[in-house]
């Protein structure tokens, strides 16, 4: 099964990260060959996607199953051909690094301190962080069965990796586009 893992950092809050993929309407659409997708359930939902490999185009119908939900880290999902004999899986995983400690004010002798106090002046905020970077990682393995399965499948690599790719890049510019609203 070819798999592949692409992986995207955002100067944004995990929070705000999650808050997008949470929802795979938010993001399904962004999918590469997207045609359309119906919701069952918070958990299961229908996709319609058209893949061009090479001389062969096909609109797929797939089962998507949310198989693992952790809040604010991971959604992990299958895929399962509804019409063709097509399985497949994928993963969002968010990692945030904490914004280094902003540096510590050189210390000030008493001298300096008596002069700030008799002249008024107050001593300066410490820094505050800069803004959190957040790392996805997304994963995404197709396989195509069937008889026509191991003439396919060595074409799909460079498909999921186009796949993964594409879509990282799609949801940090959405992300990224409604922060700067």
């Amino acid at each position: 099964m070819p798999e592949t893992r692409a992986t995207r950092s955002v100067d944004l809050p995990l929070a705000e990260i999650w808050s997008f993929v949470e929802d795979f309407d938010n993001w399904a659409p962004l999918l590469q060959g997207y045609e359309s997708h119906e919701t069952h359930s918070d958990k299961e939902s229908t996709w319609a996607l058209t893949g061009d490999l090479g001389p062969f185009s096909k609109t797929v119908h797939l089962k998507v199953l949310i198989t693992e939900w952790e809040v604010g880290k991971r959604v992990a999902f299958t895929l399962e051909g509804v019409d063709e004999q097509v399985s497949g899986e994928g993963a969002f995983d968010l990692h945030e690094d904490a914004p280094p400690p902003p540096p510590e004010p050189p210390p000030r002798s008493l001298w300096q301190r008596i002069v700030d106090w008799f002249m008024g002046r107050k001593p300066e905020p410490p820094a505050l962080p800069g803004p959190a970077t957040s790392h996805v990682v997304f994963t995404f393995a197709v396989n195509a069965g069937g008889p026509m399965g191991p003439m396919i499948n060595p074409m799909l690599a460079p498909y999921a990796e186009a796949v993964a790719q594409g879509l990282l890049d799609a949801v940090a510019g959405r992300l990224e586009a409604r922060e700067a609203a």
